[in-house]
């Protein structure tokens, strides 16, 4: 009998140690005890904690409820509100790396936009955000895109956003209501807002949180609400996140987070199926995707990840032949780390991601890509503009 208890005690404690492990190397957790006063931390000591954050904005019913934790005489307090769904329905972020607050109007319903436009006379496109709401906002002020206020003065410019606004940085939220709230003022200017989805907008609306930062598990003890739940189609920024596309055409333009292989340009998918099929499966267990849906949403071959392109590992003849497919001239690409932006395959791809958070810290004026009158060049926070090499 006492050699049952034994294993079995050991049996759950080698249960206990393995899924600790597990835990680590997904980033659900900082260390793992061993023993009393015996434990082991992650690769990645993350000192980030409770700190200003939200709103969260869920749905309920006929109402919205929004928490956040907001600054309040020297102090951060959380606050609830009941909201009514209407055209005057505001919400209020606080974004703590700058001290600055904004408000934003929430819409009814939210369209799924479409994949291809007209270029316009000019475009900023930047990616890998990552959380770093400082950059971020010192970007769009410095290309004149927002002013002091944060709102809209870019007319009808574009402003494409290429993936990964997620993880890593201590700021997602707010950059998230920062590019809703923008949406809507482009739209009313005759501008665009293009968010394209990178592969950690899917991670976190998949459950898959290994870069999530230990902030983000703090706040959702406050708030009370589980972080896998912060971005699931019962919140407002879920839904609209469940509306854009991989790729997009803008002119003879490509616009994708990671790239397009081989595998799925043999598909010879137009983009409205390729998005569609994106889209779709972002609420379906792994388990239930059919083959083709594997093949564009699942690492290594899905444009939110292939890196083929960036690392120039693609033949020259799958660039040409995906410039065919989408009667492109070039695309346009993050995901993949490059320390200036830089242009491969004879000026036919461009790799835009860029170390942000780096330059930010050190500070460092941060950049994007410019397009004006058919013409590329990089322009910086400082609104700097050098050529595109």
């Amino acid at each position: 009998m006492l050699k049952k208890i034994l294993l079995g005690t050991l049996l759950l404690y080698v249960v206990y140690v393995l899924g600790g492990i597990g835990l680590i190397a997904t980033g659900a957790i900082d260390k793992l005890y061993f023993l009393p006063g015996w434990s082991v931390k992650g690769p990645k000591s993350d000192k980030s904690g409770f700190a200003a954050d939200g709103p969260l904005v869920f749905y309920q019913d006929s109402l919205l409820i929004s928490s956040r934790i907001a600054p309040r005489g020297g102090s951060l307090v959380l606050l609830t509100d009941t909201l009514r769904p209407g055209a005057a329905t505001l919400v209020t972020c606080f974004a703590d790396e700058t001290s600055q607050e904004f408000q934003v109007p929430l819409r009814s319903e939210n369209q799924v936009p479409a994949d291809t436009y007209a270029e316009p006379e000019k475009l900023l496109a930047v990616s890998d955000i990552e959380g770093n709401f400082k950059g971020f906002q010192a970007l769009l002020r410095g290309a004149g895109v927002v002013n002091d206020k944060l709102n809209w003065q870019f007319g009808r410019g574009h402003l494409v956003l290429v993936g990964d606004f997620f993880d890593r940085g201590l700021n997602v939220t707010e950059c998230l209501w920062l590019i809703y709230k923008l949406e809507q003022e482009a739209e009313q200017a005759g501008g665009k807002v293009h968010f394209i989805l990178g592969n950690h907008e899917r991670m976190n609306m998949t459950e898959h949180f290994k870069y999530v930062r230990r902030k983000y598990r703090v706040n959702a003890d406050t708030l009370g609400v589980p972080y896998n739940q912060w971005y699931t189609r019962s919140t407002v920024l879920g839904r609209w996140l469940r509306t854009k596309n991989v790729v997009e055409k803008i002119g003879t333009t490509l616009f994708v987070h990671g790239g397009i292989g081989p595998e799925v340009v043999m598909q010879k998918l137009p983009l409205t199926k390729l998005n569609d099929l994106a889209r779709i499966s972002l609420d379906k267990p792994v388990a239930a995707l059919t083959a083709l849906e594997k093949q564009v949403t699942q690492p290594p071959s899905s444009p939110d990840w292939y890196r083929g392109l960036a690392q120039q590992e693609a033949s020259a003849a799958h660039v040409a032949q995906l410039m065919q497919l989408y009667t492109a001239s070039r695309v346009v690409i993050g995901h993949t780390p490059v320390e200036h932006i830089s242009t491969l395959y004879d000026g036919k791809v461009v790799a835009i991601d860029l170390p942000h958070q780096e330059h930010t810290a050190a500070g460092r004026p941060v950049q994007a890509l410019w397009l004006e009158k058919g013409q590329l060049t990089i322009i910086d926070s400082q609104g700097q503009k050098s050529p595109l090499k």
